[in-house]
């Protein structure tokens, strides 16, 4: 699968001008504003040096009663990663990105270094319509599953970003429901958070396909790709037709994420669980801006 990040083959390439890579850069970081992120959280910030734009975790978001250890703001910090890249792909941008921490600054979780822009035309047109017509769709799912095809393409997406989505069978579902819940037999109250908050009812999404998402380590830089990967599968199913609801309240809790991995065989670190559905209606149109991003500039 061809990476986000490609400049098509045979593509005239452009030499870089100043103005053009700091309004490249800045549009980047404005789509990244559309991401989703625990509770609306926005827990990044950007700093913009040269041809380089950073992405720095804002530990001052953290919503630290549901995210103790903050996995789900660098999750959140992951998906508004892969937005900024799609939005850069899609103007012809080639980039560098460096994902490996820094010991010094253990906050900077990422970097996109800008090197040449091809006009040969835009790429990934799709995903960068999805980033301003995603929702967060809390409804219940009663319909048809969603098909075969359509599943095959979310999953192509997470795992094209180095992550993995393991779909639950009937009784994994209320296996995971009952450790979720502490025992009661279906997701309910303000304990189910989503990324966007919000409870889902077990009983009330008949027509829902869950499944896990997760890797093979834990580590922050895992949990990083881990946002990534939510925001290719997600940005691929409302291109697809398919809606998206993640649910953390499994996941947030570290008796709970080992009693999760257990139930699924150990296959690897559960980060996030995901419903996903047929949409019902197509979105009214895009959304609204989202609050302006913090960018530092130097």
């Amino acid at each position: 699968m061809k990476s986000v990040d490609a400049v098509p083959t045979g593509a005239t390439i452009y030499p870089i001008g100043a103005q053009a890579v700091v309004h490249a850069l800045l549009a980047a970081a404005n789509a990244a504003g559309f991401a989703p992120s625990i509770l609306d959280s926005q827990p990044w910030r950007w700093r913009l040096t040269g041809n380089t734009l950073a992405l720095y975790l804002d530990r001052d978001r953290i919503v630290d009663d549901v995210d103790v250890d903050g996995r789900l703001a660098i999750i959140s910090c992951g998906a508004a990663l892969h937005h900024a890249r799609i939005a850069l792909a899609a103007e012809g941008w080639r980039l560098k990105m460096n994902r490996r921490p820094d010991p010094a600054d253990p906050d900077r979780l990422a970097s996109l270094r800008l090197e040449e822009r091809s006009l040969a035309g835009p790429a990934n047109t799709p995903l960068m319509s999805s980033i301003r017509l995603r929702r967060t769709d809390r409804s219940p799912v009663t319909g048809a599953r969603i098909a075969a095809a359509q599943l095959k393409a979310v999953t192509a997406a997470v795992r094209a970003e180095e992550t993995s989505l393991h779909v639950l069978y009937p009784d994994e579902v209320l296996d995971l429901a009952r450790v979720a819940s502490g025992g009661r037999p279906a997701w309910s109250g303000s304990g189910d958070r989503a990324i966007g908050a919000g409870p889902a009812g077990l009983a009330d999404d008949r027509g829902a396909t869950f499944a896990l998402l997760y890797g093979h380590t834990d580590e922050p830089e895992d949990w990083l790709r881990a946002g990534e990967a939510l925001s290719a599968g997600w940005l691929t199913a409302t291109a697809a037709g398919v809606s998206v609801l993640p649910l953390s309240a499994a996941v947030e809790v570290v008796a709970t994420r080992q009693a999760v991995q257990i139930m699924i065989g150990c296959v690897g670190y559960p980060y996030l669980l995901l419903r996903l559905g047929r949409a019902t209606m197509p979105p009214s149109g895009p959304r609204r801006a989202p609050a302006a991003q913090v960018i530092d500039r130097r």
